[in-house]
């Protein structure tokens, strides 16, 4: 996986805030019109709705927070076809074997842990305090506390958006965790957001050219840690794990596989795993060593990897947050089997 092969993913585009547009638009441009709506009268409203949720979160219960993220997610997940159809052809293209009920209540279940995770989101910190993730047992938890080690993790959506498995992982580790994320379109979510991550002490990397340069510089630190979520959406489509497709080159998969070439930090594979209710267990699977800098052995890490979150995915179907955005091949046949007698 040299830097010589060809991308075959989207490219990120570098992050960058949304330019604030004149206070008087121009009347007569469709489109001046929309972006005058869009950033001083929308982005605001949304922004200040997820604020208030935000703040009610942190007066309830966790549980009830969940379960009412769980009600939201049944009630929306059920009015929004398009989408169910989308997850519908996912799920029958990775899991072929199942059944039309099966289908069905996976998808059930799915809209449910969706809306859970969207609201577990605004809690993720309360969640971690009240000691509902389960950590790592000795001597693993020994080893991912070496601060002498540097270590990337690659992880996926399992049961959360990305913010509790920061903090989850900054709890066991003890080390301060770097990741890469897209800033959010509306300026008041992309705050709320770093509210989130401040939480945990994390630092948030934006996609661009110097990104995979303070990585590194990063990874060549005591305590280096770097968190990459592997199953990125890029253009609505998820290219890892593969499902039988082509090996993504350009991506999130390449970045961490690069980099730990470049720098010798080993690849730690970890997901969260939902237990019950806000309940979590936070598994972190054995290290894989650094590759050399060349194709053949990072081309080994990958499918290695590939395997690994294949099946993870399966076993946590429904509770994979990107199986929304996964596109089946064209050709490729999307029916479910038919119901077991």
């Amino acid at each position: 996986m040299t830097g010589q092969r060809k991308r075959n993913v989207p490219q990120v585009r570098a992050s960058a805030r949304t330019k604030a547009p004149s206070l008087i638009p121009n009347w007569r441009s469709a489109s001046s019109r929309k972006a005058w709506k869009r950033y001083w009268l929308l982005d605001p409203l949304e922004g200040l709705a997820e604020r208030s949720v935000f703040r009610l979160l942190r007066m309830l219960p966790l549980e009830w927070g969940s379960r009412l993220g769980g009600y939201h997610g049944r009630f929306i997940g059920s009015a929004r076809k398009r989408t169910h159809e989308q997850a519908r052809r996912a799920l029958a293209f990775i899991s072929p074997e199942l059944s039309q009920s099966e289908v069905a209540a996976t998808l059930n279940r799915l809209r449910q842990n969706a809306g859970r995770a969207l609201v577990e989101t605004l809690i993720s910190d309360r969640i971690s305090a009240a000691d509902h993730v389960v950590e790592p047992v000795e001597p693993r938890r020994s080893e991912i506390r070496d601060a002498a080690t540097p270590r990337i993790y690659v992880t996926i959506h399992t049961s959360n958006l990305g913010y509790l498995m920061g903090i989850a992982l900054r709890k066991a580790t003890g080390l301060h965790v770097t990741t890469v994320s897209r800033m959010l379109p509306n300026r008041f979510s992309q705050r709320l957001s770093e509210t989130l991550y401040q939480q945990h002490e994390g630092k948030v990397l934006g996609p661009g050219i110097s990104t995979a340069r303070h990585l590194m510089e990063h990874l060549r630190k005591p305590g280096g840690l770097v968190l990459i979520h592997i199953d990125e959406a890029r253009s609505r489509q998820v290219y890892f794990p593969t499902f039988g497709r082509e090996m993504p080159y350009g991506s999130n998969l390449s970045l961490a596989i690069r980099l730990a070439a470049t720098t010798g930090a080993a690849i730690v594979p970890v997901y969260l795993k939902r237990t019950s209710g806000t309940h979590f267990e936070l598994r972190v699977l054995p290290d894989i060593a650094a590759p050399a800098k060349d194709d053949t052995e990072q081309a080994d890490v990958a499918r290695q990897l590939d395997v690994l979150f294949e099946k993870i995915i399966r076993d946590n179907i429904d509770d994979w947050q990107q199986l929304y955005f996964l596109r089946p091949p064209t050709g490729e046949s999307t029916t479910a089997g038919p119901d077991h007698v």
